[in-house]
């Protein structure tokens, strides 16, 4: 037989010896001497199998350690067993409801949980300060500020656990936060959840809880628009405003009318858009000194038509190509996307500043490129349409232009009449006449006549003062802001 090498020789030599038992009178005996040849594995097997059952059987040591052995492995499963069966349970008899702070759901959960009677018993809440703002749940009125906005706050649980009942079943809920984190460090702010646990035989009660959450709050705004900023890769609400009546924007000639019912058809023809294989999307472009309702005519169209606004500064140090995309990905339904004072972003098509980060391209591209949404209806907004460059403003991106000029004879009188609806047409006449068309914005004749709203008589009085040029000192500051 040829005589084997490598490690299985020394092993058989260590083992033939090493391996000694304890005889009757106490001192090692010589179990056996192996072979030096590797022997057959089921040899091996058995033979190793006859030493460990011998040792087992004459070796009160080897027993005693074995016994300890497996008593420590029962003793450390015993600890365990509870958790264990205590999620196992878990698992097969509850499920859980988990809502991540960023979405709309969390605010209605979270000012709803605030408000049941148990929500007095969680011990970390946090402020949320909103102005024309009725969210419902724990909401409080602190009053007005020095522009008339009400101011209010919202109480929100941030961290710990409440058990409530809810019609007839047990909830344990379950708010929570966490700091954010970018490569490992804290990029400040923070990641908000809430996660509602119940029975398995609860889960009908989800859809009601959903819908009651959102009727005692959101639901209650009805008839309000709601404003959303950015906030990261997705949008927060900044602000619940009431719906200002179209009847109550001056424009000249048949501007709000034209607006009105391109936006109607184009909602309506949304099949036709799908069959004439067109992007369904809309752009429209205000443009026209400041001060002459831009913003206000996007946010009465808004609610108008029951839709939101969503206010996104292009010239915002942290957005770039991959965050517009991203941004105009999540949009929330039915809201309107406003870009504000495109000329201050780009001269031509470079950046008017060197902390814009996006580039024009990346602009096209979010508008109107292959990954670009259907649905999206888009208003830019300007001072300077010189400034522009003709791709950002051309059809398919801006398919309708309206311009909105200074004040006319004719809005000066609709301003009158609104603030003064008793004056005669020879009062309103008398004084708007004498107002050139293209003066004023419409925002210096509201200025105007807001500061005399208490004294009519004053408006007449001193309306000379409205078209007298602006004393030196005033102008220089309106010039250096």
């Amino acid at each position: 037989m040829r005589r084997a090498t490598g490690p299985a020789p020394v092993l058989c030599a260590a083992l033939s010896a090493h391996l000694l038992l304890p005889g009757r009178s106490g001192r090692p005996t010589l179990l056996r001497k192996l072979p030096m040849t590797i022997p057959d594995p089921l040899t091996l097997w058995r033979e190793l199998e006859a030493a460990v059952r011998h040792t087992l059987t004459h070796n009160e040591l080897a027993q005693g350690g074995l016994l300890i052995a497996l008593l420590s492995a029962l003793a450390v499963q015993a600890r365990s067993l509870p958790g264990e069966l205590l999620s196992w349970l878990k698992n097969r008899l509850t499920i859980t409801l988990d809502v991540q702070g960023d979405d709309a759901a969390f605010p209605w959960l979270a000012a709803w949980l605030a408000a049941q009677p148990v929500g007095r018993h969680l011990r970390h809440l946090g402020v949320v300060t909103r102005f024309n703002e009725q969210m419902g749940g724990q909401n409080l009125v602190l009053g007005t500020d020095r522009d008339g906005d009400e101011v209010n706050v919202r109480l929100v649980p941030l961290s710990g656990q409440v058990l409530l009942r809810y019609r007839g079943h047990w909830l344990l809920a379950r708010p929570s936060r966490t700091q954010r984190q970018v490569q490992g460090r804290a990029a400040g702010g923070f990641d908000h959840s809430l996660t509602f646990r119940l029975l398995a035989n609860a889960r009908h009660l989800i859809p009601d809880l959903l819908r009651e959450a959102y009727v005692v709050t959101a639901g209650q705004g009805d008839g309000r628009i709601e404003i959303h900023v950015p906030s990261y890769d997705s949008w927060s609400l900044a602000e619940r405003r009431p719906a200002r009546p179209l009847t109550s924007l001056i424009y000249s000639g048949d501007l709000l009318d034209t607006l009105h019912t391109d936006l109607s058809a184009f909602f309506q023809d949304r099949d036709w858009y799908a069959d004439m294989g067109i992007p369904y999307r809309r752009g429209y472009l205000l443009h026209g000194p400041p001060g002459n309702g831009k913003s206000s005519l996007v946010a009465a169209l808004a609610g108008a038509f029951g839709l939101n606004v969503c206010v996104l500064n292009l010239s915002a140090p942290e957005l770039t190509d991959d965050r517009l995309n991203t941004l105009l990905g999540n949009l929330p339904r039915r809201a309107l996307l406003l870009l504000e004072d495109i000329d201050a972003v780009f001269l031509g098509r470079e950046p008017r500043a060197p902390t814009v980060k996006l580039s024009f391209n990346g602009l096209l591209n979010a508008l109107d490129g292959v990954a670009a949404g259907e649905g999206r209806v888009t208003f830019m907004t300007t001072n300077n349409l010189a400034g522009l460059d003709a791709a950002l403003i051309r059809p398919g991106r801006a398919d309708l232009h309206l311009h909105l000029g200074n004040a006319t004879a004719a809005q000066v009188a609709g301003m009158l009449r609104r603030f003064w609806p008793a004056w005669t047409p020879e009062q309103v006449d008398a004084l708007a006449g004498r107002v050139p068309d293209g003066l004023l914005s419409m925002a210096r004749v509201q200025e105007f006549l807001l500061e005399r709203r208490a004294d009519g008589a004053a408006v007449a009085r001193d309306w000379a003062e409205l078209t007298a040029p602006p004393c030196p000192t005033r102008l220089s500051l309106s010039t250096a802001s």
